[in-house]
């Protein structure tokens, strides 16, 4: 659980950077994780390249089809955007179902099993994975608090703001919201290879379907797009309450967990929109101001206090 939910951490930083600062919100960044996932598979077992180089690979080949296949997509604004990525992800899938010779079809594709291979990036206990991943979300965290601190992030929070005040100021929305898809593709596309490394499979619904879709924007969603921490939270939260109800109403009826998790995740939104981050500033800021005396409650001064005062009031006016 906590493997997967850092894995899931890393989608989410990925996809905070266009959708959280650049304001678009995409539903296909799975087209970016699939692309990690199955470039690192494919080199390893094709090629037997080490999944470490086959990460770097996958990221450059993520970063030039976020660069070449959604920048006509940038055109479109709202919720076109959100449907041109969704129907490119169903693309990708498609064509990884049917290219069986590479990708092994339907049926996904299997790295091989080498118990305790580091430079094969297999470990010889899930904790030792655990420490590794960990080291990759700080990476990406570090990479988007960076992007969001640069004159990058502050383009791109202009282009989300309002586009037509940043182009009259000169910025070139297009390029800054092309650059940040790059940068936001080439992150996703490493979380697609460390799930790859985690499941040691990959098939194209696991890369490319709509539930992996979903997930990777709704752990920035529900948490706070546009804050540094806001996927690590919410990976954090949802991905052991999507286990838990999973495993809860595991014999009950089809589609019960699911129900659940949706309703959780609407109520978290209709109370506050921003996210969950938001939430827990609001409960601290609440909880801080309740904590301090209000001046109806203060204890009346003493007798030695009010002379001073008195005192200090005259000498005051004497001068």
């Amino acid at each position: 659980m906590a493997i997967a939910a850092i894995i899931w951490a890393v989608a989410g930083q990925g996809w905070n950077v266009i959708g959280g600062y650049g304001g678009l919100l995409s539903f296909g960044h799975s087209v970016f994780f699939g692309i990690g996932a199955y470039s690192t598979a494919m080199l390893n077992v094709h090629f037997g390249i080490s999944p470490w180089v086959g990460m770097i690979v996958g990221a450059a080949v993520a970063a030039a089809a976020g660069a070449i296949l959604t920048f006509p997509a940038l055109r479109l604004k709202g919720v076109y955007f959100t449907l041109a990525t969704f129907v490119l992800a169903l693309l990708f899938a498609d064509l990884t179902t049917h290219n069986r010779e590479f990708t092994g079809g339907d049926q996904g594709i299997s790295i091989p099993f080498l118990r305790n291979s580091p430079g094969m990036f297999q470990f010889d206990s899930r904790l030792t994975l655990f420490f590794v991943l960990v080291v990759f979300l700080a990476a990406a965290t570090l990479v988007v608090s960076l992007v969001a601190r640069s004159r990058l992030g502050l383009f791109l929070r202009a282009s989300r703001d309002d586009p037509d005040a940043a182009r009259a100021a000169g910025v070139n929305v297009t390029r800054t919201r092309l650059f940040g898809l790059m940068i936001s593709a080439a992150i996703t596309s490493v979380a697609g290879s460390l799930m790859l490394q985690y499941l040691r499979f990959i098939d194209p619904l696991t890369a490319f379907g709509a539930g992996t879709a979903f997930m990777i924007g709704l752990v920035a969603l529900t948490c706070g797009r546009g804050t540094v921490l806001g996927p690590v939270i919410g990976a954090a939260v949802l991905i052991p309450v999507q286990q838990i109800l999973s495993s809860t109403f595991a014999s009950g009826p089809a589609g019960v967990s699911g129900m659940a998790y949706a309703a959780i995740v609407v109520a978290v939104m209709l109370v506050e929109p921003r996210g969950l981050i938001h939430l827990f500033k609001r409960l601290g800021l609440w909880i801080w101001q309740l904590s301090r005396p209000s001046r109806g409650n203060r204890p009346p001064p003493s007798q030695g206090e009010t002379t001073v005062k008195k005192t200090d009031d005259a000498v005051g006016s004497l001068s």
